[in-house]
């Protein structure tokens, strides 16, 4: 069974594979944006808002994913 972090890697694969003119973080950086207002957009303020500041509170931790999130932010 494919999970969403895998699909997720897959994209950033494709992401790297493609920034033939601008650096890999550069493309990596614009994707986030986009998919900030994307999600914004599907799942509304709040809920981004929760998911970002949970992900800006874990960073510097381990790479675990959902541990810390909750049911909420899965």
């Amino acid at each position: 069974m494919t999970s969403k972090y895998d699909v997720a890697k897959k994209v950033i694969e494709d992401i790297n594979a493609c920034a033939h003119e601008v650096e890999p973080a550069e493309a990596q950086e614009a994707t986030m944006v986009l998919l900030v207002q994307a999600l914004k957009k599907t799942r509304g303020v709040d809920y981004l808002h929760g998911l970002l500041q949970c992900e800006i509170d874990n960073l510097g931790r381990s790479d675990v994913y959902d541990v810390a999130r909750g049911m909420g932010h899965s």
